[in-house]
């Protein structure tokens, strides 16, 4: 850093910072106007402004970062600050980006807490108070978490405010009058929209890519909850969040790790009676899943398939990838990779020509197709065997759906009774035996919860009935539309019928359909 002529102002970078919980509310132009009052008293000069709106001081993934940036490059020898917690909050961040700042003799200087950092007391003083900051913030995020799990619990996200989808009902009502309304927070889904949310989950599960569906809104002239353009990456996250299946999102509890977005820890979760409703159905959901789970593990060039059966042919002697090769040519075939890798002593390998291939899968389609639709007087069979399993399971899950709302209200009832009681307890015999009454009914409570979350897993074969059911129409499109639809497109749809085609001598085409893989894996140990 260069020698400063005493008599001229100390150039300084001014920072302003607005949590994203508001607990000061002390808007930037308070901030801004304190920090110039200060300069005035102290011969310092503001050559510019830095401001994070919205910013939470627990991170330092900000704006302060390229102040930080400037007094390093030398522009600058002083970072301005209304109060030393508009820095940072945070035991680890604020110590290493502070070091960086005098590194280089710089200073971070507070227009309301001055304290002389070049001495001894003076970075005491300043500790203390940075010390200080990081308690409250922690204090903060643990009433932030007990508020969270409040609305958890309420079958609300943890955070309110719109959804894309649905009508937002919020807690507080204003009328233009000044009048405020308080009545229960909810979501319903709007009429105007449900119908593009479940258009965008049927175009992902046959193969349309977030960018593709982010440009469809775009050029439809629909934005995103908050009014803005959409991108593939909002669009993703949208999706994911699962709240147009019912889902809320929060991360586990147990997980030690510092919070991030992309922590594994999260998951999503139903809560038991009072969760939003819907606007997708499970089975779009499970199939959203599905091709999600494809998509993040693939390689690239199968994301978008090249061919038809792209990822979904096997050698029948050694499971192993059966590959495309000859490309578009007449003489193209599917060819064991691990022949072709290590040789026949390995595995004998198979060699079947493509358009024997998808002629078998074509075969096979049409055969289901023919199965399911027996007979046109009737509804489809599959379906039909649907009906009848999950009859009896939804009446299950009705009626333990009601035990739990009863015990809601026993539980409310009895702590109501007992708080209004104006009977004598000298020795504690009626709160002891309120105690083990209440602890009663919250355990069979929870107990009902469980068996309600279990009848949730959708047994084995009412799910193969429900998969095969799903599968009749689509299998019915594909051999209609086989060779007008490209080849992407056809493989994401033979996903939902497919889990692999196997390969054996002699020109043997085996179709293994999602259903019995379902249905192995239910039996395997």
């Amino acid at each position: 850093m260069s020698d400063h002529d005493l008599n001229e102002p100390i150039p300084a970078i001014g920072y302003t910072r607005v949590s994203m919980a508001r607990e000061e509310m002390i808007s930037p132009e308070i901030q801004r106007r304190a920090i110039q009052d200060w300069a005035r008293r102290t011969n310092h000069r503001i050559i510019d402004w830095v401001e994070d709106p919205d910013k939470t001081g627990r991170n330092f993934k900000r704006k302060i970062m390229r102040a930080i940036e400037r007094i390093e490059s030398g522009e600058a020898r002083v970072i301005a600050v209304w109060k030393f917690s508009r820095f940072g909050r945070t035991r680890t961040g604020v110590p290493a980006n502070l070091a960086r700042v005098e590194k280089v003799g710089g200073q971070l200087l507070s227009a309301t807490e001055e304290v002389d950092a070049r001495t001894a007391i003076g970075r005491f003083q300043r500790g203390m108070i940075m010390e200080f900051n990081a308690f409250e913030s922690d204090r903060a995020g643990e009433q932030w978490k007990e508020t969270h799990q409040l609305r958890r619990d309420e079958g609300l996200p943890h955070k309110g405010g719109r959804r894309f989808g649905y009508i937002w009902h919020p807690r507080k009502v204003y009328a233009p009058d000044g009048t405020i309304t308080i009545q229960q927070e909810r979501y319903e889904p709007d009429p105007a929209l449900q119908d593009v949310v479940r258009d965008l989950y049927e175009r992902y599960v046959a193969g349309t890519g977030f960018g593709n569906l982010a440009a469809l809104l775009n050029e439809a002239g629909i934005p995103n909850a908050l009014g803005s353009l959409w991108s593939n990456r909002t669009v993703c996250l949208y999706m994911d969040s699962g709240f147009a299946a019912g889902y809320l999102r929060i991360h586990d509890p147990a997980c030690k790790l510092p919070y991030r977005s992309n922590c594994p820890a999260h998951k999503l979760i139903r809560h038991p009676t009072k969760q939003h409703p819907a606007i997708i159905s499970n089975e779009l959901w499970e199939m959203y899943q599905a091709r999600r789970g494809f998509t993040k593990t693939a390689a690239p060039h199968s994301r978008k398939a090249k061919y038809p059966l792209s990822a979904l042919t096997r050698c029948g002697l050694c499971q192993a990838a059966a590959l495309r090769v000859g490309g578009q040519r007449a003489y193209a075939a599917y060819a064991c990779t691990t022949r072709h890798q290590k040789g026949a002593t390995v595995c004998q390998g198979v060699r079947t020509p493509a358009a024997d291939v998808e002629a078998g899968v074509l075969k096979w389609l049409a055969r289901f197709a023919d199965e399911i639709d027996a007979d046109p007087g009737s509804e489809p069979a599959a379906e039909s065997r649907l009906r009848g399993l999950s009859s009896t399971l939804e009446e299950k899950r009705a009626a333990a759906k009601s035990e739990v709302e009863r015990l809601e209200r026993a539980v409310a009832k009895h702590m109501r009774v007992y708080a209004m009681s104006e009977e004598e307890d000298p020795d504690g015999t009626l709160e002891r035996e309120y105690l083990a009454t209440l602890s009663d009914l919250r355990a069979e409570k929870a107990a009902a919860a469980a068996r309600l979350t279990a009848l949730d897993e959708v047994p084995g074969e009412t799910q193969v009935a429900s998969m095969k059911a799903a599968a009749a129409p689509v299998a019915a499109g594909l051999v209609a539309e086989w060779d007008s639809m490209p080849p992407d497109r056809t493989n994401a749809l033979l996903r939902r019928l497919i889990d692999q085609i196997e390969l054996r001598p002699g020109g043997i085409v085996d179709v293994v359909p999602v259903w019995e893989a379902y249905r192995d894996s239910l039996d395997a140990p």
